[in-house]
């Protein structure tokens, strides 16, 4: 058959009209073909997992902490089982009767049809009541067939032992806050986790947390629950083994208590390792109770229990300074030890009079004898010819005005004052008088007590500072292996002259066997002490002593302080004596060391 020019002319026109739709249809079908080909393809394992989220729902099975254990094996931080009422809605399609509520009534003796109802309403696992006693425990089980969707299950709760005289080195758990979740939600943490609060607790949450289980849910376009199908079991955290010595810090925190006025800090460190034996704070606090009532009393509480007096606490050093003063004396100025200086019982510097902690003076005494006696006098005519810079210099060359770096939060780096810090705060020229306090640890110095146990290990050590530390290792218990394990570590090494560390010996062992550390005597051990009475323009001066031991092959080193006690000398060497007995196992009575006449010192 053929075309006529008028067929070939319509057909021509047809095809022209109907071209561009076709090219449209076919443009359509390809890049509807290529959205298909990218949703299945190339985003289908992302969609697929949005389905099976809308899908699927996890109930979290929270993972039990990890244990925490003093240097000798003992607990110090457990678990305990909290037993959980939950209701199932998803079990049952329909509420439970009235006669299933009233038993369930009677058994906790509270009321639950509110949560029940809730639980219906939304379709979701709903937790009916909290802290199930045993009793209650075991009547749900055993009316269980007429309890339909009603379920018990185990959450675990940190229990604290020796809690109070360990609460500042443990810390305790809390909820995470919405503000913290803004930050830690990438760190796996959601809504419901609980997390570290100070000390170990804090410090070492990521190795504590464990890991949680749960099940997986079912559930309809409702977001109900429908069905469970699989379990995950909970793995618990890392146990984590410490440097502290439970017993010490007992011994430690009675002593302390036992003061006149119970508040203070005591510091143990062993000087060959940087590991602490003990860190008290007192008064202290109960960690089982920290969401109680009871924990608005210690809020509200003038003695401040919740605040670490060992790590945050700023004292100024008072006499227990002199052993900087001293070094730099015989370091910088190449003082002879048995250089004989006056003492009348005060320093006069222009108009101002400087008292000695002797009023009657000291008379004629060289460096040991000051150091014994602690003789102001003595100190402040070494301050002055010292000068703030080098005694600014050696008392940083001691990392005083920093941080130990101690593996717990919130520690305070304490401070050291200078010119350009009086001139720029008090808008004050410094003086020849703020020397004269300076030298003896008095003014604008300031230092906590984990410094001035520090400061101590490095005396012991001559020149040797270790960084402090409370954890010895942490143990994965799942697959027993070590996760971590502590190395000594220390600063750079201060470097004095050895006859001057000997000379300081010397002196610290005659405040022990003549001066005013005399109740940290023993027959059995010689011990390296100084004392200090830090005054306080807020009230009654504070007490120090700083100490190790045995003086000729130390061990330990520690530093104690009472605040508002009055004489270190008096006040609290009875603490660091109770310290050093139990450490040593000495079975020596106090008897003819606790009568002694005691020179007082400032």
């Amino acid at each position: 058959m053929s075309w006529s020019n008028d067929d070939k002319s319509t057909y021509n026109s047809f095809m022209d009209k109907y071209k561009n739709l076709f090219i449209l249809f076919v443009l359509l079908f390809l890049l509807l073909s290529l959205k298909l080909f990218y949703l299945q393809v190339i985003q289908g394992t992302f969609y697929r997992n949005v389905a099976n989220h809308q899908r699927l729902n996890t109930t979290h099975e929270r993972a039990y902490r990890g244990i925490v254990y003093d240097t000798n094996g003992k607990i110090l931080v457990g678990n305990e089982s909290n037993y959980v009422a939950l209701f199932y809605p998803f079990e049952q399609q329909y509420l439970p009767s009235e006669g299933t509520v009233e038993q369930l009534n009677q058994i906790l003796n509270r009321d639950i049809k509110p949560f029940i109802d809730k639980g219906w309403r939304y379709g979701r696992v709903v937790k009916i009541a909290d802290s199930l006693t045993l009793d209650e425990v075991f009547k749900i089980q055993e009316k269980k067939l007429f309890l339909p969707g009603i379920m018990v299950v185990k959450e675990p709760k940190r229990q604290y032992f020796d809690s109070i005289e360990n609460a500042h080195v443990t810390g305790y758990v809390g909820e995470v806050s919405a503000d913290e979740l803004e930050t830690l939600e990438t760190d796996g943490y959601k809504a419901g986790d609980y997390i570290g609060r100070g000390g170990i607790e804090q410090s070492y949450d990521k190795y504590l947390r464990g890991i949680d289980g749960g099940l997986d849910l079912e559930v309809n376009a409702k977001g109900q629950h429908q069905k469970a199908f699989s379990h995950r079991a909970p793995i618990i955290g890392n146990s984590v083994y410490l440097t502290i010595d439970t017993e010490l810090q007992k011994v430690a925190y009675e002593a302390l208590k036992n003061t006149t006025t119970s508040k203070g800090a005591a510091v143990v460190i062993d000087v060959r390792t940087g590991a602490v034996k003990a860190l008290v704070s007192c008064p202290s606090y109960d960690t089982n109770k920290v969401f109680t009532n009871e924990y608005r009393k210690y809020l509200k509480d003038k003695k401040l229990p919740l605040f670490n007096r060992a790590i945050q606490a700023l004292y100024p050093p008072g006499s227990i300074f002199k052993i900087i003063t001293f070094i730099a004396a015989m370091e910088y100025l190449k003082l002879n030890p048995n250089h004989i200086e006056e003492c009348t019982g005060k320093f006069e510097l222009g108009d101002r009079v400087y008292a000695c902690s002797s009023k009657a003076g000291h008379g004629k005494i060289n460096l040991i004898t000051a150091m014994t006696f602690s003789c102001n006098v003595y100190f402040y005519k070494l301050g002055l010819d010292l000068g703030i810079r080098v005694l600014g210099k050696y008392a940083k060359l001691f990392y005083l005005g920093e941080p130990t770096g101690i593996d717990i939060p919130a520690e305070k780096k304490g401070f050291v004052p200078t010119p350009e810090w009086k001139k720029a705060k008090m808008k004050m020229i410094w003086l020849k008088g703020d020397t004269v306090i300076f030298s003896i640890g008095q003014g604008a110095l300031w230092v906590t007590p984990l410094q001035m146990a520090a400061t101590m290990t490095a005396v012991a050590n001559k020149g040797v500072y270790y960084k402090p530390y409370l954890v010895e290792k942490i143990i994965d218990v799942e697959n027993n292996n070590t996760v971590y394990s502590h190395l000594p570590e220390t600063k750079e090494k201060i470097i004095i002259a050895d006859n001057v560390w000997e000379q300081l010996n010397t002196a610290l062992i005659n405040v022990v066997e003549e001066g005013t550390a005399k109740r940290t005597k023993f027959s059995t051990m010689k011990v390296a002490a100084k004392t200090g009475t830090a005054q306080n323009p807020h009230g009654e001066d504070h007490a120090w002593v700083v100490a190790y031991a045995p003086a000729d092959n130390p061990q330990i080193a520690l530093a104690v302080i009472v605040e508002n006690g009055g004489s270190g000398g008096i006040i609290s060497v009875p603490v660091a004596r109770e310290i050093l007995k139990k450490y040593f196992n000495i079975q020596e009575d106090d008897g003819n060391t606790v009568n002694q006449k005691v020179h007082k010192e400032r």
